[in-house]
């Protein structure tokens, strides 16, 4: 029964995680917490960096990793400090390709499958959350709605910098379906 009771509360938890609401209202989480539109890349940095690090004679240590990559410490660092750190802040470094290589057993699956199961969790967390325009098959950023034209006078008042834009899918559902208005959830 102890599990019954555990997987309740487990429902519970991730119904209260989903949020629907307007653009607008959505504009106004964003004045709150502009931290909730961040890219791909910096979602990922920023789940790493949550995790904490070690700092040791031999560098440091990021303890998101620490549970199943047991002596990949120097690698493991050079890929946050030299990859996901820079591409976090929009650098060049964030259009190439991340190929990960090495022997077999090297690490290089579980790496992923880590970096995957965190950001499940991380967008569990306040810090973590993701917004996407209601039924989107790929969960598009609700941001992408607004034209390229005023894009820079949204990110002078938001300080919110928005990168892409709205797939076909919901291009054709905003006109068809909503008439220029679509909802967003969490």
């Amino acid at each position: 029964m102890e599990f019954l009771k555990r997987l309740d509360e487990f429902r519970s938890k991730e119904k209260s995680l989903v949020w629907e609401g307007t653009f607008q209202d959505y504009l106004s989480i964003i004045k709150e917490k502009p931290y909730v539109t961040q890219l791909a890349h910096a979602r990922i940095y920023n789940m790493i960096k949550e995790a904490g690090y070690e700092e040791t004679e031999r560098g440091k240590t990021y303890k998101f990793f620490s549970k199943e990559i047991f002596g990949l410490d120097g690698p493991l660092e050079k890929l946050v400090e030299e990859y996901f750190h820079p591409a976090a802040r929009r650098l060049d470094v964030r259009k190439r390709i991340l190929l990960l290589m090495g022997p077999v057993s090297g690490g290089k699956s579980t790496l992923v499958s880590m970096l995957k199961r965190g950001l499940e969790q991380f967008s569990w967390a306040d810090k973590g959350a993701i917004y996407g325009i209601k039924g989107c098959p790929m969960h598009e950023e609700p941001l992408h709605l607004i034209p390229k034209e005023l894009r820079a006078e949204f990110e002078k008042e938001y300080g919110v910098y928005i990168e892409g834009e709205l797939c076909p899918s919901c291009r054709m559902r905003l006109e068809t379906e909503y008439h220029g208005r679509l909802k967003t959830s969490r």
